[in-house]
């Protein structure tokens, strides 16, 4: 093999590849916020101008950004918060695994504004990437221009560029990492490489999505595996990293772990069936062109038709390309007369990529059958795919056409030109029978794909050419860099989240009540960055019993992204203002008052929403009994409280009044009036963790209206004080101490 390359040439050329991403945006003063996903949707479809890119990346900010915005505020204000009242009825922001609040990217940047947060996370992110990737390569033995091949190729391929906003690449960019701490550890089996390994596991642990945790730490799991040969040291060392690992990451862990107890999401998850989700089989053309049905940069998949694509269709899932010229090396690395061990164990991962992405048989009935796997998306695994690529494009960049036997050779020569004349002529053919119905600009771009394409295929042809070889990393940086461009839009600071007149209307309308939109109205998530609490809202998680108590059932993954209509007590989710368009006005409440007319219509209750509601008489009976009674038409949560945790003691009549004093996202204290015992409703969601204090004297928080809390309070004035303490929480603290406080003896005795 060559020589090792030098690290420093490394990290510069890794640095250079991000921030040749990152620097037109930077020049522009604008962020990698795909902000055009906003004024598709009410209200800033009527203040936003129209913009490319609409519903492509939408979920980075109808959903992930204002997690993020809400943490932000938190921190801003002095504090962390571990529960999140703004969705739903609350619910537990420490267990929150897309928002990755303990990961320390997140932590670490979480003081900036948004703009020069997804400037900066994605280029460490991006850096990480490819340091690692080198590193991996470098270990093995590749040149200076194979690492560097390897670790653009990856670092701004297909899988890490279009999820760069999402907490996929969080996790993805550690990849590489891990394969070559378990290199090291596979060299040096010692407590200081098996701490390193602890400390990459631990972060993709932390890192935010747990469907790309299980691919990141399924495919380190079998390098491990191929690595190890049978040595038990290294296999006993590499299991004592993994468990250390999850011990760093376990205050995210053990309250995700609770949570999805509590959840719906087992349920919501195999209705999806995602096991036997697949790709089209448009995919390989896909992988040599890109671009081939339009990106989000330049719209809504302009020749997204041509593919059979809707308009919507998530451009991301199909992008994984690394470009041509490290295909054409991948493929030398596997031809040369010997490969070793290692290129075969890349080029295996590779394909495995790509045909689980494809969803080839026996690969669905394989997903089904495994526990956690089988809620996963496996076309996903196109990450492992542009690795395994990426790295035998490392590997390939040294081998000599002299080392490839005459017959591989020519197998090689058609198994370039064949693809690439057939994907031209396909791409071709499809763009000529549209060309009556494609646009001007949608047709030129499409001209533009095929000249890039035919400009790559001749450098790749001549990049086997030894002695062009110098220039084979930077050319593939450029022919991965022009596609990246393109998949990552970009916006001002202004386009962020800005407040209209009907989000002001809806703020004052709801007071300490919540919101609701009908339709596409203010998307649920979207209330956060304003303070507005939603009765709907979209975690990824949900609380099953909420779930039950809107819609009767529980598993519907899309549980209240939108509401067609409204819940059949909006007083019991306290809903005090309704958000519609005119399109969804016709499911407004009845008599309730049209405040507002404009970007939103918006509706306030007819009697102020209120949270916490004193109520003297109670009934107990099972789950089902409660959730029957509260769903039942005409049921007043302030007459009549049900309980359905164990027995409770009968109040006399009594009359009384709750006033909420104070309200954070960790704490409610409510000041109550009677003039006998009776109970203290808060119309907040009943979860573990949640203690309360009657006058400083712990009190006992009672599962109330089947989804609520409720705290038994005496005659007269008392202060009632509500704080999340989640013990989940503070088991994962300790164990992440106990585990850092392993992992720095073994590093340093």
């Amino acid at each position: 093999m060559a020589a090792p390359t030098s690290r420093t040439t490394l990290y510069w050329a890794s640095a250079a590849a991000a921030l040749a991403l990152i620097g037109p945006a930077l020049l522009r003063g604008e962020g990698l916020l795909p902000t055009a996903a906003l004024w598709r949707v009410p209200p800033w479809n009527a203040v936003l101008p129209p913009r490319p890119g609409a519903g492509l990346l939408a979920d980075q900010l109808l959903y992930l950004a204002p997690w993020r915005q809400f943490m932000r505020d938190g921190f801003l204000a002095g504090d962390l918060p571990l529960w999140n009242p703004f969705v739903l009825a609350g619910v537990p922001f420490a267990a929150c695994v897309q928002a990755a609040p303990f990961h320390p990217l997140n932590l670490g940047l979480l003081w900036l504004p948004a703009v020069p947060f997804s400037l900066l996370s994605a280029f460490l992110k991006l850096l990480c990437a490819g340091v690692f990737t080198g590193l991996h390569l470098r270990r093995l033995g590749a040149s200076e221009r194979g690492s560097i091949l390897g670790a653009v190729a990856f670092s701004l391929g297909g899988f890490m560029v279009a999820w760069l906003g999402h907490p996929h690449s969080t996790t993805a960019c550690l990849l590489p990492a891990l394969f070559w701490a378990l290199g090291r550890l596979s060299d040096r089996p010692g407590p200081r490489e098996a701490a390193l390994l602890a400390l990459f596991t631990g972060l993709a642990l932390l890192g935010g999505h747990p469907p790309t945790m299980l691919h990141v730490l399924g495919a380190a799991a079998a390098y491990g595996l191929f690595l190890s040969a049978g040595r038990l040291r290294f296999l006993g060392l590499a299991a004592l990293a993994a468990a250390l690992g999850a011990g760093l990451a376990a205050p995210a862990l053990l309250p995700y772990l609770e949570y999805i107890g509590l959840s719906s999401t087992a349920a919501a998850s195999g209705s999806l069936a995602r096991w036997g989700l697949r790709l089209s089989p448009w995919l390989p053309l896909h992988l040599l062109m890109p671009l081939a049905s339009g990106s989000p940069a330049r719209g809504s998949e302009i020749l997204a038709g041509l593919f059979g694509l809707g308009p919507e269709s998530n451009f991301i899932e199909r992008a994984a390309w690394t470009g041509l010229i490290p295909l054409v090396f991948a493929a030398l690395a596997v031809a040369r007369r010997r490969p070793d061990g290692e290129v075969l164990f890349h080029a295996g991962l590779a394909l495995f990529g790509l045909l689980a992405a494809l969803g080839a048989p026996p690969l669905p009935w394989l997903w089904k059958s495994l526990p956690g796997f089988s809620a996963v998306n496996p076309t996903r695994l196109l990450l492992v795919w542009t690795f395994g690529v990426a790295v035998l494009a490392g590997l390939g960049a040294d081998v000599d056409p002299a080392e490839i036997p005459p017959g591989a050779r020519r197998v090689l020569r058609w198994s370039f030109w064949t693809p690439s004349v057939l994907a031209l002529a396909s791409y071709w053919l499809l763009t000529w029978r549209a060309l009556g119905e494609l646009r001007q600009a949608e047709f030129e771009f499409a001209l533009a794909v095929m000249v890039l394409f035919l400009a790559e295929c001749v450098s790749a042809q001549r990049m086997l050419d030894p002695r062009r070889r110098a220039w084979a990393p930077w050319l593939a940086g450029l022919f991965c860099l022009l596609p990246a461009l393109d998949a990552n839009p970009s916006a001002p600071a202004s386009t962020f989240y800005p407040e209209t007149p009907g989000i002001a209307a809806l703020r004052d309308a709801a007071g300490e009540g919540r919101v609701l939109g009908l339709g596409r109205a203010l998307e649920p998530d979207l209330g956060m960055p304003f303070g507005l609490r939603d009765a709907r809202g979209r975690d990824f998680t949900s609380l099953r019993r909420y779930e039950e108590l809107v819609t009767g059932r529980s598993g519907d993954f899309d549980f209240y992204s939108g509401a067609a209509e409204m819940p059949p007590n909006p007083a019991l989710l306290s809903v005090g203002a309704v958000a519609a368009t005119q399109r969804s006005a016709g499911a407004a409440p009845k008599g309730w008052a049209k405040v507002h007319e404009g970007d939103l219509l918006v509706f306030r209750s007819p009697a102020p929403a209120r949270r916490a509601l004193f109520v003297s008489a109670s009934r107990t009976g099972s789950p089902a009994e409660a959730l029957a009674a509260v769903r039942a038409p005409g049921f007043e949560p302030s007459r009549l409280v049900w309980l359905d945790d164990g027995d409770a003691p009968a109040f006399k009549p009594a009359k009384g009044s709750a006033r909420i004093a104070a309200d954070g996202a960790d704490s409610v204290t409510v000041e109550v009036e009677s003039d006998g015992p009776g109970w203290l409703l808060l119309l907040d969601a009943w979860y573990p963790g949640w203690e309360a204090a009657v006058d400083g004297k712990p009190a006992r928080v009672r599962r109330a209206d089947y989804a609520f809390r409720a705290v038994e309070v005496p005659a007269g004035r008392s202060v009632v004080r509500f704080v999340y303490r989640p013990r989940p929480l503070r088991a994962g603290l300790l164990l992440a101490l106990l585990a850092a406080l392993a992992l720095l003896a073994a590093a340093f005795l």
